[in-house]
């Protein structure tokens, strides 16, 4: 098993950081959770063939999270994709019906020219909760509510190996998120909270970003978001193997990020960017495993 972080940014548009999206990779089979913006630039970057796809996850509804869905779901259809099974919560269905009464012309063009229009009408959605389990071959996906201001969910990927992987999602601090995660090999956790670095001398910046969040947007912020310190100690109480700090947003200062972590965690760190790839477990990291 291996994972692709395809984007690691937040809400804020930045171009070194595309919207919230990976990709679990086990025994061939890619696994996409979350399709944030440029998601599909991102998988080709990654020389990961969207028609590949034929299941994935949503932690959660707002925009960092799904905005390239319906970009996602007739590119792969137009790069081969027959047939796609979608986990997620309540409003997920809603997505699927916008992509219908949005697209339905687009989606009759497409097939009058030869595409076959199984691959869209048949798309499937599983609502996730509390009790989500599903078994593929030799992986098993569960999932763990989370503190956000909308219904959001961990997920826990774990393979006949017993290699495991945890995203939080989106989330404040939470002790059972650390009961979740035990003993994974990776957790991949918010660090939305990180310390602000220099933003570049020239081209577009925000101005709002190149500060610390002051005032109601902090409180509000910290109770939903965590600092890296917070997500270490997770990934210490959880006892895993490797740390990785995503969901950033604009102009962090990535060596402060991760000495406030490796200052609580004493396993491996990584302040994620776009296109990081990592071994889950054993020693493949090509998805051989």
């Amino acid at each position: 098993m291996h994972v692709t972080l395809l984007g690691t940014g937040s809400p804020i548009p930045y171009l070194e950081r595309a919207g919230s999206s990976l990709v679990v990779h086990v025994d061939g089979e890619p696994y996409l959770v979350d399709c944030g913006p440029r998601t599909v630039y991102e998988l080709v970057r990654n020389e990961i063939d969207p028609g590949l796809v034929r299941d994935r996850l949503f932690t959660h509804h707002h925009i960092d999270h799904n905005a390239s869905f319906h970009h996602f779901a007739i590119a792969s259809w137009t790069a081969g994709r027959d047939s796609l099974t979608v986990y997620g919560p309540s409003g997920t269905d809603r997505l699927l019906d916008a992509l219908y009464s949005i697209y339905e012309e687009d989606l009759t063009y497409r097939a009058s020219v030869g595409y076959d229009i199984g691959g869209m009408e048949d798309i499937e959605w599983v609502p996730v909760d509390e009790t989500f389990h599903f078994e593929r071959g030799g992986l098993a996906v569960t999932s763990l509510p989370v503190d956000h201001p909308i219904e959001t969910y961990a997920y826990r990927f774990e393979n006949r190996d017993g290699d495991v992987l945890v995203f939080s999602a989106d989330t404040g601090k939470l002790d059972r998120l650390a009961e979740f995660a035990t003993g994974a090999d990776v957790l991949i956790h918010d660090a939305h909270m990180s310390p602000v670095g220099e933003p570049p001398d020239d081209g577009f910046v925000w101005e709002r970003y190149t500060r610390p969040y002051s005032g109601p947007a902090a409180a509000r912020l910290s109770e939903t978001h965590c600092t890296p310190e917070q997500a270490a100690e997770t990934a210490a109480a959880a006892d895993v193997g490797t740390l990785v700090l995503t969901h950033l947003p604009p102009y962090r200062d990535v060596e402060a990020t991760y000495e406030a972590a490796a200052a609580v965690f004493d396993g491996e760190i990584h302040v994620a960017a776009d296109g990081l790839t990592l071994p889950v477990g054993g020693p493949d990291s090509n998805g051989s495993s």
